[in-house]
């Protein structure tokens, strides 16, 4: 695995919010992500479409927050879908769906076991040979997810 530096264009379409979103040369790290078989065009697009996921860093200890995607498609539906899993499980990528409105579109990567409470759908998993990562993920730092 390693760093990937790209050029995020500022999305001036953000308005106010453009600026705290980060753009210009990016550190990006690139996790790989195995799909769950349901997954909707909406998560993928939510998942694969937003160039620069990063966390606050205020619940590292449970999961990775990836905020901004919920401020971006605020509005945009995200129905509850069945899982096969009780418990989400460390490297799980999930997202909230509408049972959480607040939090809907919501990316998350699950670092303790979770249970699956039908407030997040499975997006997929990372790589076992990237779980490590996750280990030295610090707040801030920007990634994203490749297929």
């Amino acid at each position: 695995m390693k760093q990937v530096y790209v050029d995020i264009p500022k999305n001036e379409s953000l308005g106010f919010l453009a600026d705290f979103v980060p753009h210009g040369l990016t550190k990006r790290i690139p996790f790989k992500i195995h799909l769950d078989k349901g997954i909707t065009a909406l998560e993928k697009e939510i998942l694969f479409n937003y160039p620069s996921h990063s966390d606050l860093g205020d619940c590292m200890n449970y999961m990775l927050r990836l905020r901004r995607t919920r401020m971006i498609y605020k509005g945009k539906e995200i129905p509850c879908r069945p899982c096969d899993k009780a418990y989400y499980t460390r490297g799980d990528v999930v997202i909230v769906d509408d049972n959480l409105v607040h939090y809907r579109g919501e990316i998350q990567i699950v670092l303790k076991e979770m249970k699956a409470d039908g407030q997040r759908n499975l997006l997929g998993h990372i790589d076992e040979n990237e779980i490590f990562i996750l280990e030295h993920i610090k707040a801030k730092d920007v990634f994203t997810f490749v297929e």
